[in-house]
């Protein structure tokens, strides 16, 4: 199935040779895209879908244009940009970089990918990319701070209620020291996540 977004990423994309971000071409196609912004309730899940069309549509393109007119599409968070026959460099290799495109293309192309993502998947997508994030040690580190010990570690209740606690005592507006404030809030971050 064809993107309907391709048109309307070809027209940014011209608009902006020197290229740009997936940011850029999110916030520019939601204002163009008013579907864009109707894909689901839930604001994670509304996030992952709109990434997905977009990079499907890129990954739909850099293949195109490639078979079509030998032009490449380069494709990443911070830098989408077509590229003329000069400015890709050869190689007769295939590198790490072009595994993990290639991997993340054939993501993107499959529609089941995005048709089996539910908000409980885009859930657990984001927490395993937060424990993913923390060591063992940092969380331990994290708890120490907070003054609990590990078997709180998957008690995120009384994290929080721990957290308040001393935040409350050591909020700079309470006379507190901002060094102490933050270090409470990084442990918290840390092991909320």
């Amino acid at each position: 199935m064809r993107n309907p977004l391709i048109p309307n990423i070809l027209a940014l994309l011209r608009e902006h040779p020197e290229g740009l971000s997936e940011f850029t071409l999110l916030k520019s196609l939601q204002t163009k895209v008013t579907a864009l912004n109707q894909l689901a309730e839930d604001p994670n899940l509304l996030l992952f879908r709109q990434h997905f069309l977009i990079m499907n549509a890129l990954y739909q393109l850099q293949s195109s244009l490639w078979q079509e007119e030998h032009l490449s599409l380069a494709i990443s968070a911070t830098h989408i940009k077509i590229l003329h026959a000069d400015q890709v460099q050869q190689s007769d290799s295939t590198t790490l970089a072009d595994s993990v495109d290639a991997k993340l293309a054939a993501y993107y192309l499959n529609w089941d990918e995005y048709i089996k993502t539910d908000t409980a998947e885009v859930e657990r997508l984001l927490n395993s990319f937060y424990q993913g994030t923390m060591t063992n040690d940092q969380r331990k580190d994290a708890l120490k701070v907070l003054d609990l010990d590990e078997s709180f570690l998957d008690d995120k209740e009384s994290i929080k209620r721990q957290y308040r606690k001393l935040a409350h005592a050591a909020h700079p507006d309470r006379g507190g020291k901002t060094d102490d404030f933050i270090l409470l809030r990084q442990a918290y971050e840390c092991l909320i996540a």
